[in-house]
């Protein structure tokens, strides 16, 4: 399994996002890069990365950015980290994103094959049970202050 910062820094910025839906404005790279501390140049390979599989929009001109293309209920971390990284699972044994399986040529006679396949459908699971709108509700309750709206994320 990988998971690189790129995950990490694209799940911290799109939490941003959330917590902003509500306000239908968008929010700039600039300004997330320096609330996060993550590099302009980076994060907005991030969010090309984003925005070519529709997790989110850019809107051009003075006060453009990016908005989430979807409510944040119906975007995992799972989604998320897919995008970013690609399968997340070694493909020594099985490639559990879904797509077709891999199977190495000694998965006949390999006897950790079992524990490999349990781990990659536990990790997707586990990333799939949490969503955008979970992890901003999380962060305006440990920091009211990052909410600059009284409603709820949807």
């Amino acid at each position: 399994m990988k998971l690189t910062t790129r995950s990490s820094y694209g799940v911290r910025a799109l939490i941003d996002l959330a917590v902003m839906y509500g306000e239908k404005k968008p929010v700039s790279i600039s300004n997330i890069a320096k609330k996060e501390g993550i590099s302009n140049i980076f994060l907005e390979q991030i969010f090309n990365q984003l925005k070519n599989q529709g997790t989110v929009k850019s809107v051009r001109g003075p006060k453009g950015g990016y908005v989430l293309a979807k409510s944040p209920s119906s975007i995992t971390v799972y989604e998320i980290v897919k995008t970013l990284e690609g399968s997340i699972f070694s493909e020594r044994c099985i490639d559990a994103d879904g797509g077709e399986q891999k199977v190495c040529r000694r998965s006949g006679r390999c006897a950790s094959k079992e524990v490999w396949d349990e781990v990659a459908r536990q990790i997707k699971s586990t990333l799939e049970r949490f969503t955008l709108k979970d992890l901003a509700d999380r962060a305006v309750k440990i920091d009211p202050r990052r909410s600059n709206t009284k409603s709820e994320v949807s």
